[in-house]
C-alpha cells in the first residue's frame, strides 16, 4: 500500500497561535473542498516549525472528508522508490499506483534538488493530478521560486497555488505546546508561563525543552515545578530544595573583604598580642 499520514499528526495536537492560525484556516478550507481551493498548498519554514505535522494533518483531514487514497511521502522516499523502480523495471507500474492517488502530499520537494529524472516523474504528476481536479500539497525550506536544485517549469508549478510561510512560533502557540507535552496533570500556571515565555525559533525547540526538564526533575526525584525548572535552566537554586540553616549565627567575612584591606574592622582589646616583630 502506498503510504499514508502518520496518526502522530493531527490538527488537534498542533499548537495554534497567530502565527500558524492562517496555515490550519487553510488547512479546513482544503478538506472542506479538496482540489478546489488551494491547490497545490505548499508550507514552507524552516526546520522544526511544524511543516511536516501540518501536511500529515491534512493528509488526516482530507480521509475524514471522505477521500480514500490520501499519499504521503516524504521526498527522499520519493527519490528512492523510483530509484528503485528504474532499477528493478516496475517503473510502469509505480507511476500507476501513484496516479490513482485521491490526494498527493510530499514531505520536502528540496529533497529532489539536482535530480532531473524524479523532477520529470513529479512533473508529469503534477500535471495529471491538477487536470483531474485531485488535491495536492507539498513542503518546502523556501518559496518553491527560491529552491536552489528546482527546475524553473516546476517551481512555476508549484508557486501556482497558495504559499504559506511558517515562522518561530509566538507565545500562545508556545503555551499550547508547552501544556500538551506536559500533559493533563498540568495543573501549575506559572509554570506553563514560564516555559512559554522562553524565546523559541520553533516548536522543535519547545518539544525537546520540555521532555528534557520532565527528565531533570525526575533524576532529582521531584516533581517538576517553576522552582525546579529554573535550577535548571538558569542554575539558581530551588527555594523548595534548600534545606534550613542552622550555624551559630556569626558570618565570615566574604571573599571581597579578604582580598580589600581597606574593607577590613578590627576590634582587639589587648595592644600586646597585636605585635607582629620585636625590634630590639
Amino acid at each position: 500500500p502506498l503510504p499514508g499520514p502518520s496518526p502522530r499528526y493531527t490538527l488537534a495536537q498542533f499548537a495554534e497561535g497567530p502565527s500558524t492560525r492562517p496555515a490550519l484556516e487553510a488547512i479546513r478550507a482544503v478538506a472542506a473542498a479538496p482540489g478546489q481551493r488551494y491547490n497545490p498548498l505548499v508550507i514552507v519554514g524552516r526546520a522544526g516549525v511544524g511543516k511536516t505535522h501540518l501536511l500529515h494533518a491534512l493528509g488526516h483531514a482530507l480521509k475524514s472528508s471522505g477521500l480514500a487514497r490520501v499519499v504521503v511521502f516524504d521526498g527522499k522516499e520519493f527519490v528512492d522508490g523510483l530509484v528503485g523502480a528504474l532499477g528493478d523495471g516496475t517503473i510502469t507500474r509505480w507511476r500507476q499506483r501513484l496516479r490513482r492517488a485521491d490526494a498527493f502530499l510530499l514531505d520536502d520537494v528540496g529533497a529532489l534538488a539536482g535530480k532531473e529524472r524524479s523532477q520529470e516523474e513529479l512533473y508529469l504528476l503534477y500535471n495529471l493530478l491538477l487536470e483531474s481536479g485531485r488535491q495536492m500539497a507539498f513542503t518546502a525550506a523556501a518559496a518553491p521560486t527560491q529552491l536552489p536544485g528546482i527546475e524553473a517549469r516546476l517551481a512555476t508549478r508549484l508557486a501556482g497555488g497558495l504559499v504559506l510561510e511558517l515562522g518561530a512560533p509566538d507565545r500562545e502557540a508556545r503555551m499550547h505546546e508547552v501544556e500538551r507535552l506536559l500533559g493533563p496533570g498540568a495543573v501549575d500556571p506559572a509554570l506553563v508561563d514560564y516555559l512559554a515565555s522562553r524565546p523559541a525559533a520553533s516548536l522543535r525547540d519547545v518539544q525537546q525543552l520540555v521532555p528534557r526538564l520532565l527528565s531533570a526533575a525526575e533524576e532529582r526525584d521531584t516533581a517538576l515545578s517553576i522552582d525546579v525548572a529554573r535550577a535548571i535552566l538558569e542554575g539558581t537554586t530551588a527555594t523548595a530544595a534548600r534545606p534550613p540553616r542552622r550555624g551559630s549565627g556569626l558570618l565570615a567575612p566574604g571573599g571581597g573583604a579578604i582580598r580589600s584591606r581597606e574593607k577590613m574592622i578590627e576590634t582587639w582589646p589587648d595592644i600586646a598580642e597585636r605585635l607582629l616583630e620585636d625590634w630590639n
